[in-house]
């Protein structure tokens, strides 16, 4: 995985967000290689997921709530970071990115047939920060399903599905990454669809909000030996992760005008 970094990314505010909270019921058993000593996940399902996960939020606050800027990005990224033999780009989307600390981020996600970008832009300045390049024929598993955190977590349910991509090989995380905040090149990437999905009128618009589009588009580009687990949990390592909280909440990993300030 290549990875650049090119600027520091928005700074802590604290405007309140909403996290809704589902009661726990019963869902199959899910099989994920990579976290085969994690307990299994809180059970939770469907059926309970509100329609509007992010009702309470103000989408215009979102500085990608603005299609103009978002095309702009886009035709940045494009341009800046799509070479000659990734010319062929199959989608691009909006979404929300979830690190291994179960932070959240905006990230522009674009698919090529050879790789997936996922991009750190900022829609303040309109500038690229940082990104990450993952060639596809390295994906050994493919997740999708319900976001799920360990039964023993005290943190909220998150009500939503997201997507995970993997190259590890089923190997755990060596502890020198999955213990260190600061670790880079994680061997694979978690998406769910961004808060502004919920809040756009017809199918064209929320497409590009969606995480379930990426996955329709991705799934057949991978290798025929890769592992694509539909329906499965993905677990979220965070038992009690308060800083993780804390961001989550306050929007802190999205450009947002927040008061009489905007970062």
């Amino acid at each position: 995985m290549d990875e650049t970094s090119l600027d520091e990314g928005p700074g802590i505010n604290f405007e309140r967000a909403t996290l809704e909270i589902a009661k726990d019921v019963e869902v199959p058993d899910g099989n994920q290689p990579s976290e085969s000593s994690t307990p299994a996940p809180r059970q939770t399902t469907a059926r309970n997921l509100p329609s509007i996960p992010f009702k309470r939020i103000d989408a215009q606050s979102f500085f990608s709530d603005r299609n103009e800027v978002v095309d702009r990005a886009l035709k940045d990224c494009c341009t800046d970071l799509i070479k000659d033999y990734d010319s062929d780009v199959v989608g691009s989307w909006l979404l929300t990115e979830i690190s291994l600390w179960d932070t959240e981020k905006e990230r522009l996600v674009l698919l090529t047939k050879n790789a997936l970008y996922s991009v750190k832009y900022d829609f303040i300045s309109l500038k690229i920060l940082e990104y990450n390049r993952v060639l596809l024929s390295v994906i050994d598993t493919l997740i999708s399903g319900q976001l799920v955190y360990p039964p023993k977590s005290l943190i909220p349910d998150r009500n939503a599905t997201g997507l995970r991509l993997m190259w590890n090989r089923g190997e755990p995380l060596s502890l020198d990454k999955k213990w260190n905040p600061f670790a880079r090149n994680i061997p694979w990437l978690t998406y769910t669809s961004h808060p502004l999905f919920w809040h756009k009128g017809n199918d064209t618009e929320k497409s590009r909000f969606d995480v379930e589009d990426l996955h329709a588009n991705i799934v057949n580009l991978l290798p025929e030996e890769c592992q694509v687990l539909t329906g499965s949990s993905i677990i979220l390592e965070n038992y009690l992760g308060l800083g993780a909280l804390f961001h989550n909440r306050n929007s802190l990993g999205f450009f947002k005008i927040r008061g009489k300030v905007s970062f």
